[in-house]
């Protein structure tokens, strides 16, 4: 069965990406005021300084997001008995079971937010915003051995 990326997810980070240019914006807005206000308090290094990260921080979130969406696209995942299967700009890249640690799933509310796959060699991969999430955990936890699924309440 394949899983694709939910547009929901788009919109969710659309939003974060958002929220971070209005913080930043805000954060920069109020020290250029307490700058003019109180200029040896608040002086022009500082002003410069928080206006600095603010664009380097939204510009790097910009283009991170840009890249997400690009891989995004035509990203999905297979689940068969054996492996899994992961599919980006039509590369092919498997994860054996044998390569499986542990599968964790991260719930709130009631609600299954993420599948955390921790792989032996120490790594982890994080599996959020797919459609139907419901249904990989369930495949998930038909298709490896039970010492390997980690329930996990919120």
């Amino acid at each position: 069965m394949k899983f694709r990326i939910a547009d929901e997810e788009t919109g969710k980070r659309r939003r974060n990406l958002f929220y971070g240019l209005l913080f930043t914006s805000i954060l920069a807005g109020v020290v250029a005021l307490k700058n003019q206000q109180a200029p040896q308090q608040y002086n022009d290094v500082l002003l410069w300084s928080v206006v600095g990260f603010a664009v380097l921080a939204n510009l790097v979130n910009y283009l991170r997001h840009r890249r997400w969406l690009r891989l995004s696209r035509d990203h999905f995942l297979e689940v068969l008995p054996n492996r899994i299967r992961f599919w980006t700009n039509g590369q092919m890249s498997e994860l054996l079971p044998e390569d499986i640690a542990a599968v964790r799933f991260h719930q709130r509310r009631g609600r299954l937010q993420h599948i955390q796959i921790l792989l032996t060699s120490k790594r982890g991969i994080r599996l959020e915003g797919y459609r139907d999430l419901e249904g990989l955990s369930r495949l998930l936890e038909e298709y490896l051995p039970e010492a390997k699924i980690m329930k996990r309440g919120g």
